[in-house]
């Protein structure tokens, strides 16, 4: 057997026996041409990662989300939801008027009786703002909140003039609620989400229904009402996606006391997670 190797190596050439033994051990001719032509072509310098260090493992590369920063879409939010508010009546003092065949009469809503307290009205809304993100964890947004009293205070009324059959019977129904806020705030990004304080400010206009029954007659209309506006808030909201959020909100008013709001709402943004990460 020895003498069958010893054989072979004196026919094949020297130059030839090296030349297998490197393309079999994965080196020499075929290192260099690749190497050169993955060079050359430069796709490197667009990768996400790049190699820095002939050691395994270490890279340089970019943040996670970075690629939702590079969006030339300045950061706005909008958002939609629905909310329950508990704010007091704006009734007291206001006066209207009925007309029964030819018959006018005028009435006014009148503080509650001593102890009763001042009267309360609750509204469920549907909510829809727009924010801007601004420097510092600052944003800004605008908000118009509409829908009805579910439950109004119930005010009395007095009338103030009487007619043949004397005078109308006068009842409280529901009514209609439109609310338009400014808002300025700071937000704090966390793992998953968001937390945020604000103040939001504006004006309410309530639309009160009224009912008169008078000799078999009944006639139906409205006294509008109107007041300022102005909370204090707390929000906190989840990433569901990187442009789709959905948070609660909690507040209640800086001009009386015993007043209150929460709500549910979900947004979206212009920007891969606010362009927070």
């Amino acid at each position: 057997m020895r003498l069958v190797v010893l054989a072979v190596l004196a026919i094949v050439p020297a130059g030839q026996a090296r030349h297998a033994v490197a393309g079999a051990c994965g080196g020499g001719g075929g290192h260099g041409s690749k190497g050169s032509g993955g060079h050359g072509g430069g796709g490197a310098r667009h990768d996400a990662c790049a190699d820095t260090s002939d050691v395994v493992g270490y890279r340089t590369c970019t943040g996670f989300g970075a690629w939702g920063s590079d969006l030339k879409l300045p950061p706005v939010s909008f958002e939609a939801g629905a909310i329950v508010r508990r704010f007091g009546s704006l009734l007291d003092g206001q006066t209207g008027h009925f007309a029964h065949g030819g018959e006018s009469f005028a009435y006014r809503v009148i503080e509650p009786p001593q102890g009763r307290g001042r009267l309360f009205d609750t509204a469920v809304l549907s909510t829809v703002r727009a924010g801007v993100s601004l420097p510092y964890g600052l944003y800004t947004a605008l908000e118009v909140d509409f829908g009805g009293l579910a439950q109004p205070g119930h005010a009395e009324t007095e009338m103030m003039s009487t007619g043949v059959f004397g005078s109308p019977d006068v009842s409280q129904r529901r009514g209609f609620v439109l609310d338009s806020l400014a808002t300025v705030g700071a937000h704090g990004a966390l793992h998953a989400g968001g937390l945020g304080v604000e103040l939001s400010g504006g004006m309410r206009a309530v639309s009160y229904g009224f009912r008169s029954d008078y000799h078999d007659c009944q006639q139906s209309m409205s006294i509008w009402a109107y007041g300022a506006i102005a909370e204090a808030r707390a929000r906190g909201e989840l990433w569901l996606s990187p442009w789709l959020t959905a948070g609660v909100t909690v507040g209640t008013s800086v001009l009386e006391k015993n007043t209150w709001m929460g709500g549910l709402y979900v947004g979206v943004h212009t920007r891969a997670f606010g362009g927070e990460r």
